[in-house]
């Protein structure tokens, strides 16, 4: 007999599937520690026998069926009670109870309903007293007049509510008019909302159907608004009102605030994680809402958090003075080569005119006319008119930027060249980059020059006319003693 191969085939369609089941298996599994507790008050199977109080006497009974015991009011028909010990509520808002129970069946009537009481009671009851039913109960399949022993004939009751509790204890009774009926695994409980951490806020564990309860910031967290959740009537936690956010310099990390390493920050009401300082900053210590920057650098009030420190730019370059008259100067020169961080920079320029008797400096006022003008430049050239060949001048740019307006530019953010007097185009030094200010040796002037040469020119000439007359006799002489001879 031939043995076929057969391959494992999934349908396609089973992995979508799959995939929906563990995420559901996957929620469930995250919401576990959030489901409703339940808190046992008491429970009859784990009593050795019920001192529950009758009326009439005898009307209930507790015998032991299985080993747990069971109240019967199986007596002739007439209105039973039974009542229960006084019990201590704890931290309880809403008594709930589970309960197995079997009726006789009655040959010509319908059944008689299982009546509860509920008594909410700072003090103990003695006796059973006439109150409103909260429940009534009835099984769908009663148990025959001559059953033995009705064990298959029990119903289980679930959750069954029998109302709120605001004082101390409580008591709970049974009154039954039909002709016989057992109860056994009677249990008294109250759900219980869970301590819970949500939104960086704790709520404490507490009684279901107990309002609202306010929480608290978990540690590193301060309130944004007063965080208020709702114990439901079920044991689960509504949804939560308010919240909590960390403290400046900590992050969210697992419903904990953690803090903030060295090197990193994060501001005040935000929520996020801790972010590295930018550039040209730094922490001091863990849990920083700010990074501070760095010596030699600043942030202006309306620089973000998040912008590195900046600081005022270096000098500009190629700083350069050339003649186009006698009374004009064309100043070019090149951005620096640092911009300090920032993108804007701008320059001034600065003129100053040498004084002859003492050989220093003075600024040159109103006399001096810059084009377009001598501040808030953002281009790389100006034109200096109005200038006086006769004078030695000195021009200084200063670039800057925003955050030369906190401390002021500093020296090294300047470049200066220095121009001698002239009356032909002189030969301009210029500021070698990385230095703030360089001297030129003054250049002869051409005034000089031109009296030397006619000094020379007039000693010749004096020179030319003394060797003249010292000639003109000596050649008088010689003509006169020829004269002589021919005579």
């Amino acid at each position: 007999m031939a043995v076929s191969n057969t391959t494992l085939f999934t349908p396609r369609c089973v992995w979508p599937t799959l995939l929906l089941l563990w995420i559901l298996l996957w929620e469930a599994g995250c919401e576990t520690q959030y489901q409703a507790e339940e808190v046992e008050i008491f429970h009859s199977d784990k009593q050795n026998s019920l001192e529950w109080k009758s009326e009439p006497n005898a009307g209930w009974t507790s015998v032991n069926l299985a080993s747990v015991p069971v109240l019967q009011a199986c007596a002739r028909r007439m209105t039973r009670t039974v009542l229960s010990p006084w019990m201590e509520r704890k931290d309880a808002h809403y008594i709930l109870m589970d309960i197995s129970l079997a009726q006789e069946q009655q040959p010509s009537e319908q059944l008689s309903p299982l009546q509860v009481h509920f008594f909410d009671k700072n003090t103990p009851m003695t006796r059973f007293q006439n109150s409103l039913t909260v429940l009534n109960l009835n099984t769908s399949r009663p148990f025959p007049v001559n059953a033995v022993l009705p064990s298959g004939y029990f119903e289980r009751r679930l959750a069954l509510g029998l109302g709120p509790v605001r004082r101390t204890g409580f008591q709970l009774a049974f009154s039954y008019s039909g002709t016989c009926v057992l109860l056994t695994s009677i249990r008294l409980y109250y759900r219980r909302c869970p301590d819970i951490v949500s939104n960086l806020a704790l709520f404490e564990g507490t009684g279901a159907a107990s309002g609202d309860l306010r929480g608290s910031c978990v540690n590193g967290a301060v309130e944004v608004s007063p965080p208020v959740r709702e114990c439901e009537a079920d044991g689960e936690w509504g949804p939560e009102h308010g919240g909590c956010t960390c403290n400046p310099g900590h992050q969210v990390m697992d419903d904990t605030c953690q803090t903030c390493d060295m090197g990193y920050y994060k501001p005040a009401n935000e929520s996020g994680v801790c972010r590295p300082c930018p550039q040209n900053s730094n922490t001091y210590g863990k849990g920083s809402e700010r990074c501070v920057c760095l010596q030699g650098y600043t942030r202006l009030p309306t620089d973000p958090e998040d912008r590195g420190c900046t600081k005022p730019p270096s000098a500009p370059v190629n700083l350069t003075a050339r003649h186009h008259n006698d009374s004009v100067l064309m100043v070019t020169w090149d951005p620096p080569f640092d911009r300090g961080g920032r993108q804007e920079v701008m320059y001034g320029i600065k003129c100053e005119k040498e004084v002859e008797s003492s050989r220093q400096w003075q600024a040159c006022g109103d006399t001096v006319v810059f084009l377009p003008d001598s501040a808030g430049l953002t281009n790389t050239s100006v034109t200096v008119t109005e200038l006086s060949p006769q004078h030695g001048y000195r021009l200084s740019v200063q670039a800057w930027n925003d955050a030369s307006t906190l401390g002021g530019a500093p020296p090294s953010s300047t470049a200066t060249v220095t121009i001698h007097r002239w009356k032909v185009p002189p030969v301009v030094s210029t500021q070698t980059p990385g230095l703030n200010f360089s001297e030129l040796a003054v250049v002869p002037t051409a005034s000089k020059s031109l009296s030397r040469t006619s000094m020379w020119m007039t000693i010749g000439i004096l020179f030319a006319i003394l060797l003249l007359m010292a000639l003109i006799p000596i050649v008088v002489c010689v003509l006169r003693s020829n004269y002589t001879k021919l005579r």
